[in-house]
């Protein structure tokens, strides 16, 4: 049994958001229209944004002086609320001094708003692992968003673990967000409605990489979803990574778009766990077959291959060859394939290389373990911006 909640707007009868609403209206932050409607599912605009946290957080000191943007002026209706909320620290404008406030308002960008605006307090990464689209978050909301989870500000609707990024935020999901940043500030009450709405505890870490030089690169998938342990809680770092596991994570990783049409491979059936992963990231340029029409998929990939796989699937630097000279750093640089070199030099090149112990040994024909892949893909999240940088000492920076 689902108790009614009343409401003076005509359009919310058994909305999922109308206790959230209500709660606004009642304290004069949120209004209908003149035909009585609330038009919950109505996009909000940035403009409209600065005014909601401007009127609900005017007791938050602000932060930093006026910016004059060249497209708000002082005739806006939302002039003096824009000022207020970028002053307060809510909302800044964009490099060409437009504040772009007709644009509409994306949900990752409403929370991070909300979050650094109210200085909560900060979360580790982690705590993301509650969202199955988590890998959707773009790297500068990561920090925050994870402030704005563990704080109790993020309720999805209609399911829980999906935060939908990158969707536009409505009228009724910002008043939600609005009320829950006055229940961190403690100026308002909890409401029972948001329980089942809120997401669950957030999945943990691995028991065996905690001391592991590879721990953030490793604790960086997870939180995004990518890599999983086994049935005992353990990620097993230094175990080889096989190329069928390979093809699986470069699918979650980076979902390839189909470059070249499919192969059919003698020892990989249609019933194989990864038959899929396999095919997908063969059409994407990330790996290859061998003359006989196998694939290997139990076969262990070396250092060199995983360089080569993701600047070939990913693309990078295509248009150039990469610098051959880059590759001298390495102590064992003969000892690197030619198959490879012009790869593992762009790998270099761009950040993408991690030798551990001696950063300056590539060691490329040493099989590849758990941990080593997961650092070099994790690093090319990092260059596609979907993932925070890491101060790892092994990175290599020539």
């Amino acid at each position: 049994y689902k108790r009614q909640i009343p409401s003076r707007f005509t359009d919310l009868d058994n909305h999922w958001a109308t206790a959230y609403i209500e709660a606004l209206a009642a304290r004069g932050l949120v209004k209908g229209y003149r035909d009585g409607t609330y038009r919950p599912h109505e996009a909000i605009n940035r403009a409209q944004f600065a005014a909601l946290v401007a009127a609900s957080f005017g007791s938050t000191p602000p932060v930093r002086g006026s910016v004059k943007f060249v497209d708000v002026p002082p005739s806006h209706w939302a002039a003096a609320a824009i000022d207020q909320a970028q002053r307060r620290g809510f909302l800044g404008g964009y490099p060409d001094q437009t504040f772009r406030p007709d644009q509409g308002m994306v949900r990752v960008q409403a929370i991070v708003a909300v979050a650094a605006g109210l200085g909560l307090p900060p979360a580790p990464a982690s705590v993301l692992g509650v969202y199955g689209d988590r890998a959707q978050i773009p790297s500068y909301g990561i920090d925050a968003l994870a402030s704005a989870t563990q704080a109790g500000l993020v309720i999805n609707h209609p399911d829980p673990t999906q935060l939908r990024p990158l969707e536009t935020m409505t009228r009724a999901e910002i008043a939600v967000l609005i009320y829950q940043g006055l229940v961190a500030l403690g100026t308002a009450p909890r409401l029972e409605t948001g329980a089942a709405l809120a997401p669950a505890a957030a999945q943990g870490s691995f028991a065996d990489i905690q001391t592991h030089w590879a721990l953030d690169f490793i604790q960086g998938l997870h939180s995004l979803g990518l890599v999983q342990g086994d049935e005992s809680g353990r990620f097993n770092p230094t175990q080889p990574m096989t190329r069928a596991q390979f093809a699986a994570l470069v699918n979650r990783a980076f979902a390839p778009a189909p470059r070249r049409s499919g192969q059919l491979f003698r020892d990989v059936p249609s019933s194989h766990w990864a038959h899929q992963a396999i095919q997908t990231a063969y059409r994407g340029g990330f790996l290859s077959g061998f003359p006989d029409q196998t694939f290997g998929p139990d076969n262990p990939l070396v250092r060199a291959q995983v360089w080569v796989a993701l600047v070939s699937g990913l693309a990078l630097l295509p248009n150039q060859p990469g610098n051959l000279e880059l590759l001298n750093y390495y102590r064992d640089r003969n000892q690197i394939p030619s198959y490879g070199a012009n790869a593992i030099a762009k790998a270099t090149q761009l950040g993408l290389v991690v030798n551990v112990p001696d950063i300056i040994q590539l060691h490329p024909n040493r099989v590849a373990s758990r941990a080593d892949v997961s650092a070099a893909v994790y690093q090319a999240l990092v260059l596609q911006l979907r993932a925070p940088r890491i101060n790892n000492p092994f990175i290599v920076r020539p």
